[in-house]
């Protein structure tokens, strides 16, 4: 396979940017002046088409880390990180500090390092569920996740029961009736659809 394949060309008019590792953009080769340049994509650089200057060297590769085929594997496809869930109150995306009294080598805490974690801990409980609505949505979704883990659902018909719920709430129509109630109606909606 020649290097060809791994190159993109970068020429056209001066006001075409590549940008650099260092945050800068590059617009014209500074050793001739050219606006030829390449980004070879195998050596992480940007070198200058008409004296093979290299502009710009070690710069990082911000596209994904795999690759797709068609439209439907690329929307499948997410960046990084866990996948997004409704059936947690903050749809998975909070921090959790671990409750384990070990650094990241697997070392103990010194006292005054776990006394420090414990508050960590204890503000980040404290945060995560900031006002009354958000406290009833997550023990809202604890009661569906708790009812549907007993009748052994799907997870499928604990997202939308989860969704359901979320719309409800939305909609404003929680108000005066019992969670335990509307969470089942919400399983119960999921199942039938």
């Amino acid at each position: 396979m020649s290097g060809d394949s791994n190159r993109n060309e970068e020429s056209g008019s001066s006001s075409q940017t590549v940008q650099n590792s260092g945050s800068f953009k590059v617009q014209l080769c500074p050793e001739c002046g050219s606006s030829r340049l390449m980004r070879d994509y195998e050596c992480a650089e940007i070198v200058c088409m008409d004296c093979g200057f290299v502009v710009a060297a070690k710069i990082a590769d911000r596209g994904p880390e795999w690759r797709a085929f068609d439209d439907e594997q690329r929307t499948k496809r997410t960046r990084v990180g866990a996948p997004l869930t409704y059936t947690i109150h903050d749809k998975g995306l909070s921090t959790t500090i671990d409750w384990h009294d070990r650094d990241v080598y697997g070392k103990s805490l010194s006292p005054g390092q776990k006394a420090q974690v414990y508050r960590l801990r204890k503000w980040q409980r404290r945060i995560r569920v900031s006002d009354a609505t958000e406290r009833n949505l997550a023990f809202a979704l604890s009661e569906i996740t708790k009812i549907s883990n007993n009748l052994t659902l799907p997870k499928n018909i604990l997202e939308t029961a989860s969704v359901i719920y979320r719309k409800a709430v939305k909609e404003r129509l929680i108000r005066g009736r019992s969670i335990q109630g509307v969470t089942s109606a919400a399983i119960y909606l999921a199942c039938r659809q």
